[in-house]
């Protein structure tokens, strides 16, 4: 079965082979320790910053709580800005955690609009942090961290992000970008294995949680154990998955021989134009991923009959969630899974399914990736 789906993605077989090895114990060998923390560097080279980056055992939804339970305390007002099912999930951490979760909803089909979120800061800014998601990956669209979060933080208010489905994919400079808390998971464009969050954090937002006036409401979750390192003979909160960590930072240095973001833009573009030839619309109206392409269904057709049959070719690609499950079906662009040969068998497999559903297209896809993966 191979996978072109929204993630997780398929694996290189060097990033499997590393993730093989058994070379020690983590909790006690202090080559480990500098092994791993140049891991974290590499994350943090990613983002084009000297800011601490740190890696969480666990798949990347911790981190996006993680952030809540250790920035907020009781009581605060959070902004939660939501054009999409996982920027408005975050109103339940910040419930969760005693938390004042104010929404701004966005039109779900484009991209969390700056001219809006200026109108409404305008009128009330009094809000220490903010949250919102990068990219939404089951509507494919790509939020502007630059312009967010700058907006934000000209107003002073703390921003949490989550790019789980955009680092290694999007261009990210968190310095410029004036992010204070990234989250990237494992899975997605960095295509290793599930089971490691990804924590970039600022100085700004490591201030805030020292001079908190209640305890962190979880010790596992609690940010501050992973970069002050005070665990006694301990260098982590609790025992590392040395394996999940070899792997990651052999699917990093794979990451980091190639110009993944153009990578990641030449086949998005590609295959949304492909998409449009044919006659299929795109769900996004702007602000189009390039990590992940949604598509309406042909009117008539459930989406889910569409991804059904594609598993029944031999592949996996994606549907959505909640209202749109039955509209929309997505393909991932993301990481390893991104090479010619994938895209073409994908784009000739879907043709089949149309014509077996009886959809008229323009064109072939196969035919048409062909002719834009090669200007």
């Amino acid at each position: 079965m191979k996978l072109l789906c929204a993630g997780p993605t398929s694996i290189d077989k060097r990033v499997m082979d590393a993730m093989g090895q058994f070379l020690t114990n983590p909790d006690l060998d202090p080559e480990y320790t500098k092994f791993h923390r140049n891991v974290e560097k590499k994350i943090s080279k990613l983002l084009k910053t000297e800011a601490t980056s740190f890696l969480m055992l666990g798949e990347a939804i911790m981190g996006l709580e993680g952030a809540v339970c250790s920035l907020m305390e009781r009581g605060e007002r959070v902004l939660v800005l939501h054009n999409g099912y996982f920027g408005k999930g975050f109103s339940d951490y910040v419930e969760r955690y005693g938390g004042k979760a104010v929404e701004l909803k966005f039109d779900y089909r484009r991209g969390i609009d700056l001219k809006k979120l200026n109108e409404f800061l305008d009128k009330d800014s009094d809000f220490s942090i903010a949250t919102f998601v990068h990219c939404e990956t089951p509507s494919g669209i790509t939020n502007s961290i630059k312009e967010i979060a700058g907006a934000l933080n000209k107003r002073g208010i703390l921003t949490i992000v989550d790019s789980v489905s955009a680092i290694g994919g999007e261009e990210i400079n968190f310095d410029e970008d004036k992010v204070d808390i990234l989250i990237g998971g494992s899975q997605k464009c960095l295509s290793a294995p599930v089971g490691l969050t990804t924590i970039t954090i600022s100085q700004r937002a490591k201030e805030k949680i020292a001079k908190r006036k209640t305890k962190v409401s979880s010790y596992y979750l609690n940010f501050e154990n992973y970069y002050n390192y005070t665990y006694d003979s301990f260098d982590f909160p609790y025992t590392m998955n040395e394996n999940l960590v070899y792997a990651l930072n052999m699917a990093l240095d794979i990451l980091f021989e190639k110009d993944s973001i153009n990578l990641h833009k030449k086949y998005a573009e590609s295959t949304r134009k492909t998409i449009e030839k044919a006659g299929l619309k795109l769900y996004p109206l702007d602000s189009h991923s390039n990590t992940v392409t949604a598509v309406l269904s042909p009117e008539g057709i459930d989406a889910r009959e569409i991804t059904r049959k594609m598993r029944e070719h031999g592949m996996i690609i994606s549907g959505s969630i909640q209202d749109i499950e039955d509209k929309v079906f997505r393909i991932g662009h993301m990481g390893n899974n991104i090479n010619k040969e994938n895209f073409i068998e994908l784009f000739q497999k879907l043709d089949i399914v149309f014509e077996e559903l009886g959809v008229k297209l323009k064109t072939s896809l196969k035919d048409q990736f062909e002719k834009e993966i090669n200007k």
